[in-house]
């Protein structure tokens, strides 16, 4: 016999706002958020505009005993645990990351009873730390080495911090949201580029179906907002070319046969 699977509660983290009350308002006004990059300097892209979240901090949406954690958090990371906070808030949960030391006991749903399926994008290195390790794998002539990129001296990789890599692994949304609301049931990452927030939450509702869980955190994150995603979705040919333009609405126009091309968030 199958089971009912609903959705009980919501949390976005976007361009529009932190929440669902301000998604909503945004949405019922009609109102766009994309406008000029801020996050990079986009000045050598054609296309200039995005979608980025404002006044947005990690560190508000975690326990303050994980607040350590967030250096290992890639922007999507962030963005994930985010949302995940918000959802828990929404539904009325009681988890290990609703407040410090919560018991057992108290929480809604057993850990084993809680799974996690979260959809990540092709998470991008920030440009920073790849161009800083970058410029000590030179070689005598000041040309870049390959030999010292792989360590020879200590140098090139060997400068990227030891805990480098776990802050791009796709897996590590979910990692992150299991570990701080204690989640020990099926968990599960999708990486099938915009479809895989909608493909987790089928998976999700499978695994309910099933009876392996009681309740799991699904959807999806990704920030696109690098050098990395910005000139692969533009090598792509799918970013509309912005020219001076500062009003992305004027740009993104579904199914109109003479809109420009798509703009990131």
């Amino acid at each position: 016999m199958s089971r009912r699977v609903v959705i009980t509660g919501l949390g976005s983290v976007c361009a529009l706002g932190v929440g669902m009350d301000p998604v909503w308002a945004g949405l019922v006004a009609g109102r766009t958020a994309l406008g000029p990059v801020t996050l990079l300097d986009a000045s050598s892209f054609r296309s200039k505009l995005a979608g980025e979240i404002k006044n947005f901090s990690a560190k508000d949406f975690v326990p303050k005993h994980y607040r350590k954690a967030v250096k290992v958090m890639a922007r999507d990371i962030e963005i994930a645990v985010a949302a995940a906070k918000l959802a828990v808030q929404d539904a009325g949960l009681v988890t290990r990351g609703t407040g410090e030391d919560v018991a057992e006991e108290t929480m809604t749903y057993r850990p084993e009873r809680m799974g996690c399926h979260i959809g990540a994008g092709l998470i991008a290195a920030e440009t920073d730390e790849m161009t800083i390790a970058m410029a000590t794998a030179r070689d005598e002539q000041g040309k870049f080495s390959i030999r010292k990129w792989g360590g020879e001296g200590g140098q090139g990789m060997e400068a990227l911090t030891p805990l480098w890599l776990l802050k791009y692994l796709p897996n590590m949304l979910a990692c992150h949201v299991t570990i701080i609301h204690g989640c020990e049931g099926p968990s599960n990452t999708i990486t099938c580029a915009e479809a895989s927030g909608l493909l987790s939450i089928g998976e999700s509702t499978r695994v309910i179906d099933r009876g392996a869980a009681d309740l799991c955190f699904s959807g999806g994150a990704e920030s696109k907002l690098n050098c990395m995603g910005m000139l692969r979705m533009d090598l792509a040919k799918r970013l509309a070319a912005t020219g001076d333009e500062i009003d992305g609405a004027k740009l993104v126009k579904p199914y109109d046969p003479e809109a420009r091309g798509g703009i990131l968030g």
